[in-house]
């Protein structure tokens, strides 16, 4: 339900009998205000909750790290989600993806692979306890209203992004791990420049990564595996990170330096056309908020669509400005086929990947009823490999809308 008070600003308030405590704080754009519910021991479409999302989830998102709320969901909460992904798997209704890794023979087994619930099964009433779905799928779209109001991430809540998905206005599926089974290191989303000619085709795209584990609350990741690993920066990010207010998404950072003590987000402008050329790398002043465009206006293909495309782009984007080219790196480096052949390590198994240097590791264990949310632009992660038993989870994407292609 929502309220329009004075023409100003939308307040919008869940579905809930009573507020034990509601906080207003301001914004720093226009005159929207944003509202933090704190709501202590109340029940969501019979979900229990000892509090919903606190603070401190808001500023780690924002700052480019994993937020991490354990006992989000309590073992009777997550009891009858856990009973209908098993059931539902038994029943074969899971696709398995083939992009999770397992062993070392590399020979393929479906139940050992990464396997989903895509959305349409999720979504299909007479398949397995839709009800429960529903009130889980209920949750999760107040989570999404906190999350775009306190980011201030309006287009969370607006537009396709909230109305394609169904249940939950999100991007929603059960997962599961077999024994063995790991997810090497990636981002979720990436630049519609870097996705080829269909980059700018979907009316969305990812903003928001978030996990609820349905596992054991005694789940122990160095006994059991299965943990989530986050290649997080070593130094403090200053600026808003994954993309601006007006859509245009993170491409890189530029390195923390002695006379700069933080890293800088770096976007790509797209020149509005969106037809991968005419582009550009730049970043916000903080003081004023105008943009300071560091590389010469390019072409994205081939530049970043190869292999070693951060060492091309150093060399020939950043005329005259050295000082730029020294600093800036990609949130993600750009892989081929070959170069993974020619990198693979059969002895890696899911043991996980070591930080780089300007990285540290942080390392979540999948227990039972704890959710997990990160930004999906500007985190690689990767998933360990299980160890003798099966790995559950509720898993999506809150999806924001793209830009307007400038015809």
């Amino acid at each position: 339900m929502s309220c329009l008070i004075s023409g100003i600003f939308t307040i919008q308030f869940g579905l809930v009998n009573g507020f034990t405590s509601l906080r207003i704080r301001k914004r720093q754009t226009s005159t929207i205000k944003t509202i933090e519910y704190l709501i202590k021991q109340q029940r969501i479409h019979g979900f229990e909750l000892n509090a919903l999302l606190p603070s401190s989830v808001f500023s780690k998102i924002e700052s480019g790290v994993i937020a991490v709320v354990p006992n989000f969901l309590s073992e009777s909460d997550i009891s009858p989600l856990r009973k209908d992904a098993q059931k539902l798997w038994t029943d074969q209704k899971f696709s398995t993806d083939a992009l999770a890794g397992y062993g070392s023979s590399g020979k393929f087994d479906p139940t050992k692979d990464r396997a989903v619930l895509r959305l349409q099964q999720w979504k299909t009433a007479d398949s397995g306890d839709y009800a429960t779905r529903q009130k889980f799928g209920d949750l999760i779209s107040r989570v999404r209203g906190e999350l775009s109001y306190n980011l201030n991430r309006p287009k969370l809540s607006t537009g396709e992004a909230v109305s394609r998905y169904g249940i939950g206005s999100t991007e929603i599926s059960y997962t599961r791990f077999g024994p063995g089974a790991f997810l090497k290191r990636h981002v979720d989303e990436h630049h519609e420049e870097l996705k080829g000619p269909d980059g700018w085709s979907k009316p969305t795209r990812r903003s928001i990564s978030w996990l609820v584990y349905l596992n054991d609350s005694n789940w122990d990741g160095k006994t059991e595996g299965g943990q989530l690993r986050c290649f997080k920066r070593r130094d403090k990010p200053s600026g808003r990170i994954g993309a601006t207010e007006n859509g245009d998404l993170q491409l890189g950072w530029l390195h923390a330096t002695a006379m700069d003590r933080y890293e800088r987000p770096v976007y790509l402008d797209s020149g509005g056309k969106h037809n991968h050329g005419e582009c550009a790398m730049y970043i916000i002043n903080e003081r004023d908020k105008t943009k300071t465009y560091i590389t010469k206006f390019f072409e994205t293909n081939p530049i970043l669509y190869v292999a070693g495309s951060e060492i091309l782009a150093k060399r020939v984007l950043f005329p005259g400005r050295k000082d730029f080219a020294e600093r800036f790196h990609l949130i993600e480096q750009s892989k081929s086929r070959i170069s993974d052949i020619l990198k693979r390590d059969k002895t890696y198994a899911g043991s996980g990947q070591d930080a780089l240097l300007d990285e540290e590791l942080e390392d979540v264990d999948p227990r039972g009823g704890t959710l997990v949310m990160f930004d999906s632009v500007t985190l690689p992660h990767e998933v360990l490999a299980t160890k003798n038993k099966e790995r559950w989870a509720c898993s999506g994407w809150f999806h924001e809308d793209q830009q307007p292609v400038t015809m």
